[in-house]
């Protein structure tokens, strides 16, 4: 699905809950204004898979393009949540209420606009672009989240394998079986 607004947001600028929790203004953890990338031939972006920088103000030039989309993750950093290019690339949309046939907005700034566009501030409920289209926005999907288990959920498993191992040996002890 495409991801809610708060979910879009706080993938690309939540700090973490730690006593500096909050949001950054960018999405590659930082409140400065990413360095913009270059690109080689192929499309693959200067920066690699860390640092303050996105594509943005069309300084990936390739392919004969004056800026163009690069290769995911090689822009700089990911956000907190470990999202690449949430800075940059492309505009992504984002669905305002999270219901069927929803009004859509997008964010996160896109290789041909400025660091000022990729602020977490904001924002641009264009939902005429669904229909048209343009080149530079795009979306990223969302699915549900694994369940992963507490720790206390493998303890009282273990726990229950361990009863139910002596309960068994108490069994056949009994029963005179060894």
């Amino acid at each position: 699905y495409i991801p809610t607004e708060n979910q879009w947001y706080k993938a690309a600028w939540y700090k973490g809950g730690s006593t500096n929790a909050g949001y950054w203004d960018y999405a590659t953890q930082s409140d400065t204004a990413p360095t913009a990338v270059l690109a080689d031939t192929t499309g693959i972006g200067s920066a690699g898979p860390a640092g303050n920088y996105a594509n943005w103000s069309r300084g990936a030039d390739w392919n004969f393009q004056d800026g163009n989309v690069t290769t995911v993750g090689t822009n700089g950093g990911s956000s907190a949540y470990g999202a690449f290019d949430m800075n940059g690339n492309v505009r992504e949309w984002n669905d305002l209420t999270g219901a069927a046939n929803a009004n859509r907005a997008h964010r996160g700034g896109d290789f041909y606009g400025t660091a000022s566009n990729a602020l977490s501030s904001q924002y641009s409920g264009q939902s005429s672009l669904a229909q048209t289209g343009y080149y530079n926005v795009g979306f990223r999907l969302a699915g549900p989240v694994a369940v992963v288990p507490e720790p206390s959920t493998w303890v009282m498993g273990a726990a229950g394998i361990a009863c139910g191992g002596l309960a068994r040996y108490r069994r056949r002890r009994l029963s005179g079986q060894r």
